[in-house]
């Protein structure tokens, strides 16, 4: 048996407790005697890179057990290097799959490779390190139920890894000291308990907040008692600390608007939600608005071929009737002329119903949503879920918690859910998973809906959009009792949930709590503009819209709602143009680049990619114009509403960078204009030099008969030797000039 392996645990722990940094523990496998090269080729990189086969990754670990089976000490060091390669991966990154796998295989081999430690210490130590490491599961499933924003979710996984630290604490205590690794373990595990045990602790606070059994005062004691754990010095070393104090400045936060905004007792009765989620289809030309039409008109003629054809299909397909503010592309004067198709007309495939079943089991499913895949021939395609914020039968109505939820389901960075629609036994992670499935199963109707080279697209994680209206919200009054809450008290009370854009990944339960009220933005405080009513609340971000309009009936918001999902849906379009737009762009680009390399471009390929690049910019101008067209829409209030929209979510900054691929095309076209007459005028010249040349060649045979001519004529007895060198050189000349001139006009004809 060789000598034990020679560690710095110290150092080893520093790094990794300060900032999850493996760099010592790597170099601490590295410096052993054992070759463990294969281990840091097996984990390194765990955040990222191709998914990992589970029995790949046992048989590799079961490999290098056996390698450090070998020399005492470096068992456990090999497990203390698995388990910070996870805990590593894991700051770097919200996707988990990788380190569940690596979690899997070091509880698969460890049993049977236990047997080759000589030593009983260390095989406890990592016996009690493999156990621990099993929990981080749990921690996984509890950064999810942050991600939810669901608190029995973060509780319940919270208390499975802050309990499950105090039973290998427990024993720990029960075994022989085993030099620094006891040490480092138990640090390890201190840390955890006090952590998650924080996290257990701020969970169980809000959620007695939001079903209203705690007072501001308690919440506040609770802040309080966390911040003390900030202070602890097993806390104190490690980047677990960071983490905790995020969670005390929710509880802080949350009590400061409990005491200072009408966050208690603010509510939202009938609170819906909309999901838009919009997507872009493509047939065989380059026609963005031909397709569109052809893909509406198609999916009106044979839709019901796809009704019930697969567990996801239609259950109907019809025309969507559209509320009368729009000009629907016709003259309301002159309405015997006949005139072309509606200018925006939309078919629409309804799914089956969806429900949201949250991954706590004792929370109900929400539902049922509504789904349906809309068809526009304006090219906004879109797949749109709306449904309630809360399950039937719950008697409270819904408030801050349930608003931070929809807007999250709609930000795509909502945790993982079960979504389930009624007659099909796939289960979604999220509804942008479920939008993203339906518009693959639209790439596939090209056969029955006779739509040449069908081609969609989507990524709901960039474009999901959620619609929150409120026909009502209630404020607690001076005197207890509900009162009809104004658009400016909702911003006090929960501005920061409205107006920021949801984060990826959570810090912490109703993380919107922690920062400060942006206030709305100035150039377009209410999207409404003149047509808000008095108290109304229209905000918009990239990724929400939330409408708060008391008092008004809901035909009244039809219209107002339409617009809302019109130009939400409409930024996938514009990011479609612009990639139309970079197409002819870069198929130019490569034509001047070969006129740069020397190649000789051809009039006729020249003058049909100019063609081309002008049908493009046509086109999209054309689309575009319909945009912004005074004529979209019936009156001039609903037109200055969409102008709004068109700031606040963000399209006109898809504009912008439209605007620049479309003088990028221009400046194109017209350098290639300019080629097009070089390369004209090289033809010319070219055929200019080739009669010339025949004149030239002429010539010089004219000039050989002259010459003849004259000596017939003139000297009966024979030329002189002097006339003959005369001629001779005078010939000589010519066909000199004749070469100079070729190589002139053969320069001039290559110039281009």
């Amino acid at each position: 048996m060789s000598a034990p392996v020679s560690v710095d645990w110290p150092r080893v722990a520093s790094e990794f407790h300060r900032d999850r940094d493996v760099i010592a523990t790597r170099r601490a496998l590295h410096a052993s005697s054992v070759d463990l090269a294969d281990f840091t080729r097996a984990v390194e990189g765990l955040a990222g890179g191709p998914e990992r086969d589970l029995d790949t990754v046992a048989a590799a670990l079961a490999d290098l057990w056996r390698q450090a089976a070998t020399q005492p000490g470096s068992t456990f060091l090999l497990a203390f290097g698995l388990y910070a390669e996870v805990q590593h991966g894991w700051e770097l990154s919200a996707d988990t799959d990788n380190m569940l796998v690596m979690i899997h295989a070091v509880q698969q081999t460890w049993p049977t490779a236990r047997d080759r430690v000589d030593d009983p210490q260390e095989r406890e130590h990592v016996d009690l390190l493999v156990r621990h490491l099993g929990d981080l599961d749990a921690a996984f499933q509890m950064e999810n139920g942050l991600n939810c924003s669901c608190a029995l979710e973060t509780i319940a996984a919270a208390a499975q890894v802050a309990d499950g630290s105090i039973g290998v604490l427990a024993s720990l205590d029960g075994t022989q000291a085993w030099g620094e690794q006891t040490g480092v373990l138990r640090q390890v595990l201190e840390s955890h308990r006090l952590y998650f045990d924080g996290v257990r602790l701020s969970a169980q606070t809000i959620l007695e907040q939001v079903v209203g059994e705690i007072g501001v005062a308690e919440v506040e004691q609770r802040a309080a008692a966390l911040q003390r754990s900030l202070t602890d010095e097993r806390l104190a070393v490690d980047v677990y600390q960071s983490e905790l104090r995020a969670h005390v400045m929710a509880l802080t936060a949350l009590a400061h608007r409990l005491r200072s905004t009408p966050l208690p007792g603010l509510t939202f009765p009938d609170l819906k939600v909309t999901y838009v989620v919009p997507f872009t289809a493509r047939g065989a030309t380059d026609n963005l608005a031909q397709d569109s039409e052809e893909l509406v008109e198609a999916v009106r003629r044979r839709g019901s071929r796809l009704i019930g054809s697969s567990p996801l299909a239609p259950v109907q397909v019809h025309d969507l009737e559209l509320s009368d503010i729009w000009s629907h592309g016709r003259d309301e004067v002159f309405h015997e002329t006949p005139l072309e198709p509606t200018a925006y007309r939309v078919v629409a495939a309804v799914l089956p119903d969806l429900w949201i079943a949250p991954r706590a089991p004792e929370l109900p499913r929400i539902g049922p949503y509504r789904v349906e895949i809309r068809f526009s021939s304006f090219g906004n395609h879109h797949v749109r879920i709306s449904g309630p914020a809360q399950a039937r039968g719950d008697d409270r109505a819904p408030g801050y918690h349930e608003l931070n939820q929809a807007l999250r389901r709609g930000s795509g960075f909502m945790g993982a859910e079960d979504v389930l629609v009624d007659g099909c036994g796939t289960t979604y992670e999220s509804v942008g998973q479920l939008a993203a499935a339906a518009v693959e199963m639209v790439s596939g109707w090209d056969e029955p809906l006779g739509v040449h080279r069908l081609r969609c697209h989507v990524d709901p994680a960039i474009d999901t959009h959620a619609l929150i209206t409120m026909p009502e919200a209630f404020v607690r009054g001076d005197d207890g009792e509900p009162a009809e809450a104004t658009g400016s008290q909702i911003l006090d009370a929960v501005g920061p949930l409205l107006l920021i854009p949801v984060e990826r990944t959570a810090a912490g339960l109703e993380e919107w709590l922690r920062y400060d009220d942006p206030g709305p933005d100035a150039a377009v405080p209410n999207f409404l503009g003149r047509l808000a009513p008095l108290q109304s609340l229209a905000v918009q971000t990239a990724r929400s819209t939330a409408l708060y309009t008391p008092g008004l009936p809901d035909w009244s918001l039809l219209g107002t709602s339409e617009l809302i999902e019109f130009v939400v849906s409409s930024r996938a379009l514009i990011r479609q143009w612009n990639g139309h737009v970079q197409e002819a762009v870069d198929v130019a680009t490569a034509m001047l680049r070969r006129r740069l390399a020397g190649e000789s471009l051809k009039t006729d390929e020249v003058r049909l990619l100019r063609l081309r690049l002008a049908d493009h910019g046509a086109l999209i101008r054309q689309e575009r114009a319909l945009l912004h067209s005074e004529e979209l829409a019936r009156s001039p209030g609903h037109r200055h509403i969409l102008d709004n929209l068109l700031h606040t979510s963000g399209a006109a900054r898809l504009e912008a960078e439209l605007d620049t691929s479309i003088a990028e095309l221009d400046e194109l076209y017209t350098q290639l204009g300019d080629d097009a007459a070089a390369v004209e005028e090289a033809r010319t010249a070219s055929y200019q030099n080739l009669v010339g040349l025949i004149l030239y060649v002429l010539a010089l045979f004219s000039l050989a008969d002259l010459f003849g001519f004259l000596n017939d004529s003139l000297f009966a007895d024979g030329t002189p030797a002097v006339v003959v060198g005369v001629e001779l050189v005078a010939y000589a000349l010519a066909i000199v000039g004749l070469a100079v001139w070729g190589i002139v006009g053969y320069r001039r004809s290559t110039r281009g």
